[in-house]
């Protein structure tokens, strides 16, 4: 039986807190200040300057004596790069084209790919329990996405194929950094160049000619710069929290940034509150406390991973 130890268990609660709030922080500047007040809306090209912004991250922590540089195969991190490079793509691409709550609501439905993943690639196996408490949460996420009268076909697929990378990054995210004997901060160091190149590439397709004609201002470059700090702390963490911890476990995590984020999007972003969504949302929390307290029953403390 696995044994927790303080340092590990300040380390999980640590990376936790970090990306709960980073992610919360992202989503907001993006969608109230990128895309809204700088009228940035190149989101192919802000995610490149996300990992650019990662990588020189990094960097400043390995000087600042944080961690030492590993040696990897690209060849090895290419296939991560691309997953999470194109999660990051149709994910920002998801936020442009949907509300927050279809936005933040279909993610969820990543959870059970990630079993069905697991399950045919790893013979990795769900109890039932585990299995009843995410179908109550997906039907929770139906009912909240489906009341939408702002869902359309471009944000439909956007999502789809969103949730598709985040379950391949997601799993690959735990599974890299066992393969290669690397830490966090190492793996994402090789990661996010790769994938800034990838994206560099890919930007001018999305829309030469508005990106030529864009008007670069002050405002463009504080917004950008402070998203790219949540952003740095949305790709860190993640890589902190699925190491120690399982890749199903670091996407229940979406549950909490979702009702967090559903809550700031009233604040900041106004919309129309109806019974559906209150009675979809409440299916969604009802199975979570079901998962939580499944796992909590049948699953190990996570092991120190140093």
């Amino acid at each position: 039986m696995y044994r927790v130890t303080s340092s590990s268990s300040k380390r999980v609660l640590a990376s936790l807190i970090m990306n709960v709030i980073s992610s919360v922080a992202v989503i907001i500047v993006n969608k109230r200040l990128v895309y809204n007040e700088a009228g940035f809306h190149f989101v192919t090209l802000l995610t490149a300057i996300h990992f650019v912004a990662s990588f020189f991250g990094c960097l400043l922590l390995s000087y600042l004596g944080f961690f030492q540089i590993k040696r990897l195969a690209i060849k090895e991190v290419l296939s991560i790069s691309l997953a999470f490079c194109g999660y990051v793509v149709f994910n920002n691409l998801s936020l442009l084209n949907n509300t927050i709550s279809v936005y933040q609501m279909s993610k969820i439905l990543g959870t059970p790919l990630i079993v069905w993943i697991e399950y045919v690639a790893y013979n990795k196996r769900e109890r039932r329990e585990t299995l009843l408490a995410l179908t109550v949460t997906c039907l929770g996420v139906a009912i909240t996405v489906f009341v939408e009268t702002s869902l359309n076909l471009v944000g439909m697929i956007c999502a789809l194929l969103a949730i598709i990378s985040n379950s391949l990054y997601t799993i690959w995210g735990n599974t890299k950094q066992k393969e290669l004997g690397a830490s966090a901060s190492q793996l994402l160091l090789y990661q996010a160049p790769i994938s800034a190149a990838i994206l560099f590439f890919v930007a001018p397709m999305e829309s030469l000619k508005d990106l030529i004609a864009y008007e670069v201002t002050f405002t463009t470059v504080w917004t950008i710069a402070l998203s790219c700090i949540f952003a740095f702390g949305v790709n860190l963490s993640f890589f902190l929290f699925v190491g120690q911890t399982s890749p199903l476990t670091t996407n229940v995590i979406g549950y909490l940034k979702t009702s967090l984020v559903f809550v700031a999007g009233f604040i900041f972003v106004p919309s129309e509150v109806t019974l559906k969504k209150i009675v979809g949302v409440s299916i969604t929390l009802i199975g979570l406390c079901m998962y939580v307290y499944y796992k909590s029953k049948i699953q190990p403390p996570p092991p120190n991973t140093g």
